[in-house]
């Protein structure tokens, strides 16, 4: 009788210590599954730049060639997330950096620009023309082994027969930090150089093509007759 109080004595102390220890394990996971985990607030970037002058320097005196602009898109994973890559087969989101557009936009609309306005080319809209299609394959931070903003952009201008000229173009751009020590702030603006100079290239070949004398007619070959027996 005596052993069988003994161990009911014992089981007391243990069996509250389990009931204090499986109440402090409920209330830690109800804290952790009512509170609330701090939003991420984003902040919003954009290439562009209000109050850029134009540059009509560039405008060719007379009638200017026409040009249409067919498709600008952007490869599927150029979203509002600004990207970072740290190799050449993996690359990464800023989830708190984003874009006020789709970078895709940000390229059409430049184009646009520079050829229209201050090239001076003639917009068509309805009928044909040659044709100018590009597709924004990078738009992002490298950070390694030094921190650069790339552009890549795939060009193609093409009329009703053929395609005129086709080429892959890569811009890189170095990122410095500046006076405010914000390299977010210093990769966008590297990133707008870089979308710049990709434009003027692309204008300025498109340029030389349309303006580019007609290729001279092919001679026929002489006709001999041949003489009478």
């Amino acid at each position: 009788m005596s052993a069988s109080l003994g161990r009911n004595r014992d089981r007391g102390p243990r069996r509250f210590a389990w009931i204090l220890c499986a109440f402090a394990a409920l209330s830690t996971a109800g804290c952790a599954l009512t509170s609330k985990s701090e939003p991420i607030a984003p902040r919003y970037f954009s290439p562009d730049r209000a109050g850029d002058p134009l540059r009509t320097s560039a405008k060719l005196p007379g009638v200017a060639p026409e040009l249409r602009i067919g498709r600008i898109n952007g490869a599927s994973h150029l979203d509002e997330r600004l990207i970072f890559r740290d190799s050449d087969y993996e690359l990464g989101y800023y989830e708190e950096r984003r874009w006020t557009e789709e970078p895709a936009e940000y390229l059409r609309r430049r184009l646009a620009r520079v050829l229209f306005e201050e090239r001076g080319l003639r917009h068509v809209v309805g009928g044909f023309a040659p044709t100018l299609e590009v597709e924004l394959t990078a738009f992002e931070e490298i950070r390694s082994p030094k921190r650069i903003a790339r552009v890549q952009v795939t060009v193609r201008l093409q009329d009703a027969r053929i395609v005129r000229w086709e080429e892959t173009l890569t811009v890189d751009q170095p990122i410095t930090a500046n006076d405010k020590g914000d390299l977010a702030d210093a990769m966008v603006a590297a990133l707008g150089v870089a979308l710049s100079t990709t434009v003027d290239k692309i204008a300025d070949h498109v340029m030389s093509d349309l303006t580019a004398p007609p290729p001279p007619e092919p001679t026929p070959p002489p006709t001999t007759r041949g003489r009478r027996p």
